[in-house]
């Protein structure tokens, strides 16, 4: 009996010890850094998603750090290299492939804390696997570049972005503009989207193919092309067509902080279609539409695609890929989480959340639009040595020098070619 009792007492302790042991684990709270750009708009809807999170999963907290899209790349470098990135970030879409490259990402496919069933197969195999058949990156949403257009202004001045027209169009529509009004401008144009809609679409119109051949390391572009591209940006900048750069660098990529946006003083603004509905509420007073894109008439390629504005993902050097991954799985697969981004991060990427926030009314006409007009070009996506980190300061510095004047469309080429050639002998 005393045996008895001895084996049911250590019994009763093991039991309590476990018990114990597994309140504690339970209060354990991980917290996860997580990072990413946009406006105040994708902010204030970022963070409400975080705090529906906490409600739900209140042992995971996440840490928001946020803030404007200038100098993020160059920041995430320098926290891979340092070891210090946060667990989960959001990643511009050039950046993509040479992250996973990089191994700074966690393979999405080996964690179970996330479903990427409401995602089309097709679309995910496009957008985040980079050619390796398991997913590194989640697409954020589904959009293309756009031009976005004070409809209201343009047939004031006469200018039609609603039917195709040629890059050199853009010139002889600048000049009509500054013509009737000198205070007024064609293109607000930022440098952070400046570079990809007049280099490396021009580029792809011109090379039919990426400026540069991922598989043979080599550059698709000669120097006299790039001349002939950066020529393009001189003469854009010297006719007035775009507001001048120096003016513009000041208000980094947010352009609907530019009070002569906001004042109705520009045709368009290029950009994507996810930051329609932002340049849209800087000033409601006018009527928008998304305009069509410019064409080479001898072009190889139609230069311009649909694809997703941005991608999130997992750093492969977090402690807990699991706790983050349960994070994403909300953020994505959540009717809450759906609703209260809507479209910030423009068109959702799934068709479960495109008809939640549909059926909920908040789906934004312009947004719509632009991904609609994106949709009718059939382009080469780009992605890989010519999106990343490296190339694409290459080419940003060269058209910050064009378009300032500090540089010839001549020097600038040749340097791009020089630099290029120089980025790939070291691949």
């Amino acid at each position: 009996m005393k045996k008895l009792k001895m084996v049911m007492f250590f019994v009763l302790c093991i039991v309590m010890t476990a018990s114990l042991w597994a309140t504690g684990a339970s209060d354990n709270v991980v917290t996860l850094r997580f990072s990413w750009w946009g406006t105040d708009a994708r902010h204030e809807a970022t963070l409400a998603v975080i705090d529906a999170f906490h409600r739900q999963y209140p042992n995971i907290r996440i840490e928001p750090e946020y803030g404007a899209q200038a100098g993020y790349n160059e920041k995430k470098t320098t926290e891979f290299a340092s070891r210090t990135a946060p667990d989960i970030f959001q990643i511009e879409t050039g950046a993509g492939p040479e992250y996973q490259r990089l191994g700074v990402l966690y393979n999405l496919s080996r964690l179970n804390s996330i479903s990427f069933e409401k995602f089309s197969p097709s679309f995910l195999v496009a957008n985040g696997q980079f050619g390796t058949r398991q997913q590194y990156a989640i697409p954020t949403g589904m959009a293309g570049t756009a031009v976005i257009v004070n409809k209201t202004l343009a047939d004031r001045l006469g200018i039609d972005f609603t039917r195709q027209y040629d890059w050199e169009q853009l010139i002889t529509w600048g000049q009509q503009v500054r013509a009737a009004d000198p205070t007024c401008y064609l293109l607000s144009v930022n440098q952070v989207h400046g570079m990809p809609f007049f280099v490396r679409a021009y580029a792809r119109q011109i090379a039919g193919m990426p400026i540069i051949d991922d598989a043979n390391k080599r550059l698709n572009m000669t120097e006299a092309q790039f001349t002939q591209l950066f020529d393009f940006i001189d003469r854009l900048y010297k006719t007035g067509t775009a507001a001048p750069a120096a003016y513009k660098a000041s208000f980094g990529d947010q352009d609907q902080n530019d009070p002569n946006w906001i004042a109705g003083k520009y045709v368009a603004s290029v950009g994507y279609g996810s930051n329609a509905a932002v340049l849209q509420s800087a000033n409601p007073s006018v009527q928008y539409i998304a305009g069509r894109l410019p064409l080479l008439p001898n072009k190889r390629d139609d230069g311009w695609f649909n694809n997703t504005p941005q991608y999130m993902g997992i750093y492969s050097g977090t402690r807990y890929p699991e706790e983050a991954a349960t994070f994403l799985n909300f953020f994505f697969n959540s009717e809450q989480a759906a609703i209260l981004l809507k479209d910030v991060r423009s068109t959702p990427p799934t068709a479960f959340a495109q008809q939640i926030i549909a059926n909920a009314g908040f789906v934004n006409p312009l947004v719509a639009q632009a991904m609609e007009v994106s949709m009718t070009y059939n382009g080469k996506d780009d992605a890989g040595f010519t999106t990343g980190a490296e190339v694409t300061a290459i080419l940003l510095a060269a058209y910050e020098a064009v378009s300032f004047g500090t540089k010839t469309p001549q020097v600038a080429a040749r340097e791009v070619v020089a630099q290029i050639n120089d980025f790939l002998s070291r691949q």
